[in-house]
């Protein structure tokens, strides 16, 4: 229980340290094709918003998770990986369209986060969604490529707070305990 306790502490400390520290592109209203490269899409809520939600954003991350389960590797993992993070997304609407400047190249996760309205927020994270070309087939989520001078476009995501019901972390580990 102590291990635990001070697991969450430093884990706590490490992310706020690194949340603060961010100096990412955010959300921009508008993107200059000819010069920057990122991704637009929109994001389709569905569901309540709970008055538990702090902020919603768009993360993008270079790799996907796959089959972590321990919390430990599952820290290092994000801190090596998370690329961005979006600037905070209104609260209660249903649909926002959102654009992000990102460097060219191959990003395996980019989703929509859930970060609840409790002291260590941090350690409620969820996944209410991810981008996913085929809506259907949901094993993982489909890389985004993007390239140097364009912005990669259709980037929608279905994000559903029924996904803040679900017991594991903040995305569906595969080939682990939490498999759907």
């Amino acid at each position: 229980m102590l291990r635990k306790c001070v697991w969450l502490c430093v884990v706590g400390l490490v992310l706020i340290v690194l949340d603060s520290c961010y100096k990412g592109h955010g959300l921009s209203p508008t993107i200059d094709v000819g010069e920057t490269s990122g991704i637009r899409g929109r994001i389709t809520f569905t569901g309540t918003w709970p008055d538990t939600t702090r902020e919603v954003r768009v993360a993008v991350l270079r790799n996907y998770p796959q089959g972590i389960t321990d919390p430990d590797s599952l820290l290092a993992f994000v801190f090596q990986n998370l690329v961005t993070f979006s600037d905070t997304i209104p609260q209660f609407v249903e649909h926002y369209d959102y654009q992000l400047a990102l460097e060219p190249g191959i990003y395996a996760w980019v989703l929509v986060a859930w970060f609840p309205d409790i002291p260590l927020y941090l350690f409620g994270v969820k996944e209410l969604g991810a981008y996913y070309r085929i809506p259907d087939q949901r094993e993982f989520p489909t890389p985004v490529s993007v390239v140097a001078g364009m912005v990669t476009e259709g980037i929608d995501i279905e994000a559903d707070f029924a996904n803040l019901n679900r017991e594991e972390p903040f995305f569906r580990v595969r080939g682990g305990r939490w498999d759907d």
